[in-house]
C-alpha cells in the first residue's frame, strides 16, 4: 500500500501523537471495484478498508468513514483529541453532515 496522506493529532494528556494515514485506492481483484484503505494509531487503533465503484468514490468514503471515527471517538467528545494544543475542536478534517453537531464543518 503507499501512503498519500497523514495527520499527526494531538492528546491532552501525553506527547504521543495519533496519526491518521490515507493510502492510495487500488483495484480489487475482479476489476470491478476499488478499495481505499485508512489506518489511526493508538489509541483509537482502526484499520478499514473501505470500496466503491471508482477510485475517486474509494477514497471520498475512506476519508469521511476515518473522519466519522476521529470525530465520533471518546477521545474527542472528552476533549483530548485535537491539533496544535487545541481540544475537542477542529481536527482540520472535514466531517460527515450526520455528526455536524459535534464536529465544526462538513464534508
Amino acid at each position: 500500500m503507499m501512503q498519500i496522506a497523514e495527520i499527526a493529532l494531538d492528546l491532552s494528556y501525553t506527547d504521543t501523537k495519533v496519526w491518521a494515514r490515507v493510502y492510495a485506492p487500488v483495484r480489487t481483484a475482479s476489476d470491478e471495484e476499488w478499495s481505499c484503505s485508512f489506518e489511526i494509531s493508538e489509541p483509537l487503533a482502526i484499520e478499514r478498508t473501505i470500496y466503491g465503484g471508482s477510485s475517486l468514490q474509494a477514497l471520498m468514503l475512506a476519508l469521511k468513514t476515518m473522519s466519522s471515527y476521529l470525530y465520533g471517538s471518546e477521545a474527542y467528545e472528552n476533549k483530548q483529541l485535537g491539533i496544535g494544543g487545541e481540544f475537542g475542536g477542529n481536527l482540520s478534517i472535514p466531517a460527515p453532515s450526520i455528526i455536524l453537531e459535534t464536529a465544526p464543518f462538513p464534508f
